[in-house]
């Protein structure tokens, strides 16, 4: 018999204070832990971001359990900081996971 778990409540969600609760919950229950870069895929990286000039980029970086995507271009590279510098924001290297090319 399987477990009903969190669909027992769905219902029962009339209540703002619930709803949110609950939307918290499926959110912590949904984290993975961050995904490890193979040296290849460093490789990759780093080659991608030497030969950078411009061009749009998709970005995938973990953060707080998930991982993201943007496309983008960069506007700064970093190398004192270990930082990507994005039209969006900034991105630690240490949280980046991918770059493509589009």
């Amino acid at each position: 018999m399987s477990d009903r778990g969190m669909k027992k409540f769905a219902p029962f969600a009339s209540l703002i204070e619930q709803s949110d609760y609950l939307e918290h919950m499926r959110y912590e229950k949904n984290k993975k832990d961050k995904p490890v870069v193979s040296s290849e895929k460093a490789e990759e990286i780093n080659e991608l971001l030497t030969s950078y000039h411009g061009q749009e980029v998709e970005v995938y970086y973990f953060y707080d359990g998930y991982v993201y995507k943007l496309k983008t271009r960069i506007l700064k590279i970093d190398i004192y900081s270990r930082k990507l510098h994005l039209e969006q924001g900034d991105i630690s290297f240490s949280n980046l996971v991918d770059i493509k090319n589009i």
